[in-house]
């Protein structure tokens, strides 16, 4: 039985591309995607999600605007991610609005290791609360331009220089490795601020 899924998740609006790919289990929920995507993408999940798939809403019901949306902690991707190459969409920070697009590549037969995990991916992500795409490009102008006004400013908001080309699985698989631990500990910090 093929019990994991292949996705390629992929920022939009990012030039050149930003994306992840990722293996996670079929019986994981929609909030556990949503954290893995989270640690593939080096964000801290300060920000409200929604995933919109065959017309459907699914996040934090709470703080969605959709009445008929699904609670993401109870919906398991086996549910609604049914044939390869479906295509559906991903939304981090509501204000920023990363937007992404999320493929199924394949469904594939675990091997002995580790699950979910980032398998392949391309560039570094955009720092947390850079204000968008746009944010996001005249962030990397900044940081390139030692001459900017703002560069040794952007250099202190972002703890150091960025190189928009790094890329490193290792980092990101070392975090997989406590997945389980990390999505327990966003559960139980999100029932405390309710």
């Amino acid at each position: 039985m093929l019990s994991l899924l292949e996705l390629k998740v992929t920022l939009l609006g990012t030039k050149p591309s930003v994306y992840r790919i990722l293996h996670i289990e079929k019986s994981r929920t929609f909030y556990e995607l949503h954290i893995a995507i989270q640690i593939a993408f080096g964000w801290e999940n300060h920000h409200m999600h929604e995933f919109r798939i065959n017309d459907e809403c699914i996040g934090d019901k709470e703080f969605l605007d959709d009445a008929n949306a699904l609670e993401s902690s109870h919906t398991r991707l086996s549910q609604k991610i049914v044939f390869e190459k479906q295509i559906f969409s991903y939304v981090y920070d509501f204000g920023d609005y990363w937007e992404h697009s999320i493929q199924l590549v394949k469904f594939i037969e675990p091997k002995r290791t580790f699950y979910p995990k980032c398998i392949k991916g391309e560039r570094n992500s955009p720092p947390e609360d850079c204000g968008g795409v746009r944010g996001f490009q005249t962030f990397k102008e900044i940081m390139k331009d030692k001459k900017h006004p703002e560069h040794k400013e952007m250099i202190a908001w972002n703890d150091g220089p960025f190189d928009e080309d790094f890329f490193s699985l290792l980092f990101i698989n070392d975090d997989f490795k406590h997945f389980d631990t990390m999505v327990k500990a966003s559960l139980e910090f999100d029932e405390e601020e309710e």
